[in-house]
C-alpha cells in the first residue's frame, strides 16, 4: 500500500449540463471571450457569488438566513470561522451592487413553452460522448480553437478529458478497451440551497488519485491497493473509520 502522511494530490472532476436557455435555443452563439485577459472585464467582485445577494426578508416580512450555508464556525481541515457574517452585511461599497444582471430576467414564460418531451430528450442526451463514443471535448482539443491557445504554442497544455463515463458495478470507469482510467464515481451530498437537484442543479462528481496510489510496490496496477488508498482519503475527509470491501 502506497500512502504518505506527508500529503498527496488527488484529482476531482465535476461536470454538469447546459442551462435551460441553451436547451431552448436553436443556435448557441458563444461570447467572444479573451482568455488571455489578466484583468476583470465587467465584475471585479465576481468571487462574491450571486447567492450572496439573496434577500433575507421575503414579501410577507418573514426573515431567512441563507448565509449559514457558507459562513460558519468551521471544522478542521477548514479553519475560517466567520459565522459573524450571518448577522452583518460586511460588503465593500463596490460589492454592494449585484452585477449578476442575467439573473434578473424573468424566464417563466420561456420555461413554460418547453414541452416535457423536449426536456426528457435533453436530459437523455450524452454531454460527454458522440454517437461513436468519442469524448467530445477531447476531440475538440485536438484541433485547438485559436481563442483557447493562450500561450500561442499551437497545442492544449491543460487537462484533457479522459473519463469515458462507462462505470462498472463498483463505480470504476473503463475505457473502450475495458481498461481502468482511474476515475471513480462516488455518492455525495449536494451543497445547500440552490445547488439541490430539486432546483434543477445536477452534475457528476468523480475522483482519481495519482498513478502511484493505484499501483503496488512493483509498479503494477492493483485495484485492491487503489481501493485501500481511496478509503484512506475518505477516512481523512470524514474523520471516521471506513469499511473496505
Amino acid at each position: 500500500m502506497k500512502f504518505s502522511g506527508a500529503g498527496f494530490f488527488l484529482g476531482l472532476l465535476v461536470v454538469s449540463g447546459y442551462s435551460s436557455d441553451q436547451m431552448n435555443a436553436k443556435t448557441i452563439v458563444p461570447y467572444a471571450i479573451d482568455f488571455s485577459a489578466m484583468h476583470s472585464l465587467n465584475n471585479k467582485a465576481a468571487y462574491v457569488t450571486s447567492q450572496c445577494y439573496t434577500k433575507t426578508e421575503d414579501s410577507k416580512g418573514g426573515v431567512h438566513n441563507p448565509c449559514f450555508a457558507c459562513h460558519i464556525n468551521s471544522k478542521a481541515p477548514n479553519y475560517i470561522n466567520d459565522a459573524d457574517l450571518q448577522e452583518s452585511y460586511d460588503f465593500s461599497e463596490y460589492t454592494r451592487t449585484n452585477r449578476f444582471t442575467n439573473l434578473f430576467k424573468d424566464r417563466t414564460q420561456a420555461v413554460a413553452e418547453i414541452p416535457d418531451s423536449r426536456i426528457l430528450e435533453y436530459v437523455r442526451e450524452d454531454n460527454y460522448r458522440d454517437k461513436e463514443g468519442h469524448l467530445l471535448l477531447a476531440e475538440k482539443l485536438k484541433a485547438l480553437p485559436k481563442a483557447w491557445d493562450v500561450n500561442e504554442n499551437g497545442k492544449w497544455d491543460g487537462y484533457t478529458p479522459d473519463c469515458h463515463f462507462s462505470f462498472d458495478e463498483e463505480g470504476f470507469d473503463r475505457d473502450p478497451r475495458g481498461n481502468y482510467t482511474g476515475w471513480r464515481a462516488f455518492a455525495y451530498s449536494p451543497f445547500l440551497g440552490t445547488f439541490w437537484p430539486t432546483n434543477g442543479s445536477t452534475d457528476d462528481v468523480l475522483i482519481r488519485l495519482p498513478e502511484e496510489f493505484r499501483q503496488d510496490r512493483n509498479g503494477e496496477e492493483n485495484l485492491t491497493v487503489y481501493k485501500v488508498n481511496l478509503a484512506i482519503v475518505e477516512s481523512l475527509i470524514k474523520e471516521k473509520d471506513i469499511m473496505i470491501d
